[in-house]
C-alpha cells in the first residue's frame, strides 16, 4: 500500500494510523468464548509492537473519554516518543553498573534498565501520582509537563518502555489490594515510588497482558468529560476483560453486570428477544421472568399468538401459561368467527369446514361449552 493511499484511508477514518486500525480489528472480533491462550498471545504481539496506541485506543473506545480526539492521539504519540528520546538520553548520562540484590547474571541487563526507569521516573522531577487518571496525562512533553498517572497508568509506560529493549513476556504484573505493580522474576517494580522492592503479600502474579483487563476495568477519571458509553459498549468491554483476564471468576462479575444492563435496557424498550438474550446469561433469574412475562404480553397484544405461548411456557407460571393459551386461542376464534360471519347457506359453509375444524379447537383450549356446542352443531351439518 502505497502512502498516499494510506493517508487517503487514514484521512477518512477515525484512526491516526494504520496500528490503530489494527488494534481496533483486534478489540471487535474478540468474543468472551474464545481461546484466552489465542487472545493473549495475539494481545501480547500488539503489545510488543506498541502497547501505548493499544492503552490509548482501549481508553477512547471503552472508556469514552471525549478528548481524545485525532489531534490529541496524533499529538500523544508524538509526544510519547519525546518520553523515550528523553529516557534514553537519561540512560547514557545516568549508567547504572550494578544492583545492590542477588540476580542471576543473565537478567542483569534487563534488571539495569528496570532499575533505570525507575530512576528517570522517580516522582519529583518528571512524574507525579495521581489517584484515578486516564492515560493521556501521562503522555506529554517531558521538558514542558509533568507525567501524572495512577499505579495502573505508570505501570503501563513502564511497560512500554520496557518493551523499547526487551521482549514484554519477562515481565508480569502483581495484584495487591487495590494496587499493581510489575514483577520480574522475583523483584517487584513500585513504579508509584521508582523502587525495586519485594512485596510479601499479595494477591496475585499474572501474565504482564493482564494490564489492558486491569486498566478496562480502572475507574474513569472524574476530572474528564466522558460522553455517555452505550449498553453495548460496557457489554464489550466486560467482554474482552472477560477473554483477555485469568481472574474470569473476579471478571465474569462485571460480565454478569454488563449482561444485566444491556437486558434491562432492551426490556425497557420492548425489545424482548435481546432481553431474554442477555439476561439469560445472568444470574438474575427474577428479572429473566420478569422478561418473560412481558414478552408473552406484548406478543399477545401484537397478535403473535404463537411467540406469546412460548414466552409464557418460559415463566413457569401455570397460571398464566394457561391465561396466556386461553386468551390467545379467544383472539384467534374472534378473527375466524369475523370471517366466517356473513355465511348464510350450508353449501357456503362447506367450502369454510377446516376454519370451523380450526374454531372448535380454539374453542375446546378456551374451554367454552357454548361455543364448542355452537360449532360442533355447525359441524355436523357440513
Amino acid at each position: 500500500m502505497s502512502d498516499v493511499i494510506k493517508k487517503i484511508i487514514l484521512f477518512f477514518t477515525p484512526y491516526v494510523n494504520l496500528f490503530e486500525w489494527k488494534v481496533d480489528l483486534f478489540f471487535k472480533h474478540i468474543k468472551s468464548t474464545d481461546s484466552i491462550f489465542t487472545i493473549k498471545r495475539k494481545l501480547l504481539e500488539l503489545m510488543q509492537k506498541n502497547l501505548i496506541i493499544v492503552n490509548i485506543w482501549m481508553e477512547k473506545k471503552y472508556k469514552g473519554y471525549i478528548y481524545l480526539t485525532k489531534k490529541a492521539r496524533r499529538k500523544m504519540y508524538t509526544d510519547t516518543l519525546k518520553i523515550v528520546e528523553k529516557f534514553n538520553k537519561f540512560r547514557a548520562e545516568n549508567p547504572i553498573e550494578k544492583i545492590s540484590i542477588d540476580i542471576p547474571p543473565a537478567n542483569l541487563e534487563k534488571v539495569i534498565l528496570l532499575a533505570q526507569i525507575c530512576e528517570f521516573l522517580k516522582p519529583g522531577k518528571y512524574y507525579e501520582y495521581i489517584e484515578t487518571s486516564s492515560f493521556g496525562k501521562l503522555l506529554r512533553d517531558p521538558d514542558k509537563q509533568k507525567l501524572e498517572g495512577d499505579c495502573n497508568q505508570i505501570v503501563t509506560l513502564y511497560t512500554y518502555l520496557y518493551s523499547t529493549k526487551f521482549p514484554l513476556e519477562d515481565l508480569q504484573i502483581k495484584l495487591l489490594p487495590e494496587h499493581v505493580c510489575l514483577h520480574f522474576h522475583g523483584i517487584d517494580i513500585e513504579a508509584t515510588s521508582g523502587e525495586l522492592t519485594k512485596y510479601e503479600k499479595f494477591d496475585h502474579i499474572l501474565p504482564v497482558t493482564e494490564i489492558i483487563s486491569t486498566n478496562l476495568l480502572d475507574l474513569t477519571d472524574f476530572r474528564e468529560d466522558t460522553q455517555k458509553i452505550s449498553e453495548h459498549v460496557f457489554v464489550k468491554s466486560s467482554q474482552l476483560a472477560y477473554a483477555i483476564s485469568s481472574l474470569r471468576e473476579i471478571v465474569s462479575k462485571n460480565l454478569n453486570i454488563a449482561y444485566h444492563n444491556l437486558g434491562i435496557a432492551a426490556l425497557n424498550t420492548n425489545n424482548y428477544e435481546t432481553a431474554v438474550f442477555y439476561l439469560s446469561k445472568t444470574d438474575d433469574k427474577e428479572s429473566l421472568k420478569i422478561a418473560y412475562h412481558n414478552a408473552s404480553v406484548y406478543f399477545l397484544n401484537q397478535k403473535n399468538y404463537t411467540k406469546a405461548e412460548f414466552y409464557a411456557d418460559k415463566t413457569g407460571n401455570f397460571d398464566f401459561k394457561n391465561e396466556i393459551k386461553k386468551s390467545a386461542a379467544a383472539e384467534e376464534y374472534n378473527n375466524l368467527a369475523k370471517k366466517v360471519a356473513n355465511i348464510k347457506t350450508i353449501e357456503q359453509a362447506k367450502q369454510h369446514k377446516y376454519t370451523y375444524q380450526k374454531m372448535l379447537d380454539l374453542a375446546q383450549k378456551i374451554g367454552d361449552e357454548s361455543l364448542i356446542n355452537n360449532v360442533r352443531d355447525i359441524l355436523n351439518k357440513l
